[in-house]
């Protein structure tokens, strides 16, 4: 299958639709700025295909207009979504609605062919319980979280691991398996649920933390081929460290700089290991401690500020790069007006640009994580029309 090869204008029409919920051809030819022609042409197959479905709508003047609407109902995709303890399984139709889901525990023990032969069985029961038509599936997104990756199985990270992994799913089920870390996978969705955002980064910190690129509603792979399947969460902030990374094996990478555990072990540091601090930071998670910043704690607030500078130089680093209109901020640190202001301090500081004008809050319009999962195969195959044979019932 070559993803390069989209038709633009049917994934343009399938979107625009998506998003109105239906539409009548004048009005689609007029957003997708297509002739008429050309717009009857593919509308007439996508109806012959059964993924366009005419719909009769008298608007609010008592005019009658035939309005095309998606059929949801046409194809399905499975998600699956590996956290560090549980692997979640769903089923959704093309409206990335759940139709089944399934959850089980990650009791493999390290042993990659056993949890690969568990995720079969399970993706195997939960088609069969749908009772869909297998040929009616798309094809699998696997999305990994940071935790599960770092604590159960590092192994992973090796692109044979990855291979065997689609080949094993490829195999067994119909359609294709797209696999992704799970910033990235949500930078995707991100694009899709706000159009409005075009060329952007997005940066999630918090207990999951990475970030992720997306121009032209593409993801954006690091340069580095080794560092792909890692997002930019590996990328040196602090090249005078003597902190090692387990994952990426070089010092002063981003994802060590900014961990809470880093953070911490600083500050008790810094305390001589004072038996106070110890105990209070023995429990203590990321939004207590940015309460206790805003509430004037100097320790806090000197971290804080830390953490805000080097996700500064991560973002000024990558804008130089990449023509980047937007940066996204995914986390509740963002929503602190505290850290807000120690960030943009130092946007302004390491540049003369105004990116710091450029930054977004999200509000968490993404309920169930696993459907970034689920919406891989609905991006790569279902928008771009990538079918591999004769749709015509």
């Amino acid at each position: 299958m070559d993803f390069k090869s989209q038709n633009k204008n049917i994934t343009n029409l399938l979107k625009f639709i998506d998003q109105c919920g239906g539409s009548n051809k004048l009005e689609i030819a007029e957003n997708i700025m297509v002739s008429p022609a050309a717009l009857t042409k593919i509308s007439k197959k996508l109806l012959g295909d059964n993924i366009l479905l005419e719909k009769k709508n008298v608007d609010e003047n008592g005019r009658k207009k035939n309005l095309l609407i998606i059929n949801y109902d046409r194809f399905f995709s499975i998600g699956v979504l590996i956290e560090e303890n549980f692997t979640r399984v769903i089923i959704t139709n093309l409206k990335n609605e759940v139709i089944e889901e399934f959850k089980f525990e990650n009791s493999y023990n390290g042993d990659f062919e056993e949890y690969l032969n568990a995720l079969l069985k399970f993706i195997e029961n939960i088609v069969e319980k749908s009772n869909k038509p297998r040929d009616r599936f798309l094809g699998v997104g696997v999305v990994m979280t940071n935790e599960f990756i770092v604590k159960k199985s590092l192994d992973l990270f090796k692109e044979d691991r990855f291979i065997n992994l689609k080949k094993a799913i490829m195999e067994k089920f119909a359609g294709y398996v797209f696999v992704e870390t799970e910033i990235r996978a949500q930078a995707l969705y991100e694009a899709f649920l706000e159009p409005n955002y075009k060329n952007f980064f997005l940066i999630k910190y918090g207990e999951k933390r990475g970030s992720a690129i997306i121009i032209d509603n593409k993801l954006v792979n690091p340069a580095v081929a080794h560092y792909r399947s890692m997002g930019t969460r590996h990328f040196i902030v602090e090249p005078n460290s003597d902190i090692y990374c387990d994952i990426c094996k070089k010092k002063g990478c981003f994802d060590t700089m900014v961990s809470p555990k880093y953070i911490f072990e600083e500050i008790l540091k810094e305390s001589n290991y004072s038996s106070r601090i110890e105990s209070l930071y023995k429990n203590m998670d990321l939004n207590e401690f940015v309460k206790r910043a805003e509430a004037g704690g100097i320790i806090e607030c000197k971290s804080l500020r830390k953490v805000a500078k080097y996700i500064a130089i991560l973002m000024i680093n990558h804008n130089n790069l990449l023509p980047l209109d937007t940066f996204l901020l995914s986390g509740k640190i963002f929503k602190s007006s505290l850290f807000l202001s120690y960030l943009k301090m130092f946007l302004q500081e390491f540049q003369l640009g105004e990116v710091h004008e450029n930054l977004i809050v999200l509000d968490d319009k993404i309920k169930k994580q696993e459907l970034v999962a689920s919406f891989l195969p609905i991006n790569y195959i279902f928008y771009n029309y990538h079918f591999t044979e004769n749709l015509e019932d």
